[in-house]
């Protein structure tokens, strides 16, 4: 390695300066690359559920993508959240969260916040059930144990269809 003669505080703190630019460019583009891949992989499903209109073996009549709202409590608490596919029925609804690739904890996210913060942020809901899915393009068998343990059905890509894995699903009330 040729040694460097006559290098400054001033020159190492400019690459430095340089190095981190560079790595907040390349942040940036990574970023950009996992929306991406996010982006498509809600059209994907949110596409193919409006399809068959139906999960978990339940017929819904209406399907939203990026549902969600925000509300401050009277306590000061502020609930905010997000659903990707929201089906209805008149007597239950799915949430169906998407991710490009699915990790073992989403089922228990989703069961013990998704549903509180949908029941909060949308009352009208309260006495309806809700299935849960989780859909992906990739999953490992930790995530599989844990949709089964929290009642949470998948969906993957197969092709240019959908397969469900949603024989264990449970109907939260």
């Amino acid at each position: 390695m040729k040694k460097m003669k006559g290098l400054t505080a001033d020159d190492v703190w400019a690459m430095f300066a340089e190095s981190d630019r560079q790595i907040k460019k390349l942040r940036e583009e990574l970023s950009g690359i996992g929306h991406s891949n996010g982006a498509f992989a809600e059209d994907f499903f949110y596409n193919s559920l409006e399809k068959s209109m139906s999960f978990a073996r339940v017929h819904f009549d209406s399907i939203n993508d990026d549902f969600g709202g925000e509300i401050k409590l009277s306590d000061g608490t502020i609930v905010k959240d997000q659903f990707d596919i929201v089906m209805r029925n008149d007597k239950a609804v799915a949430i169906i969260e998407i991710k490009y690739k699915a990790e073992s904890d989403y089922p228990k996210k989703m069961a013990e916040k998704k549903i509180k913060n949908f029941r909060i942020l949308f009352p009208y809901y309260a006495k309806y059930k809700i299935y849960l899915g989780l859909g992906s393009l990739s999953f490992n068998q930790k995530v599989i144990q844990e949709a089964k343990k929290y009642g949470v059905g998948l969906l993957k890509q197969r092709g240019e269809t959908i397969e469900f894995k949603t024989d264990w699903v449970k109907a939260y009330s």
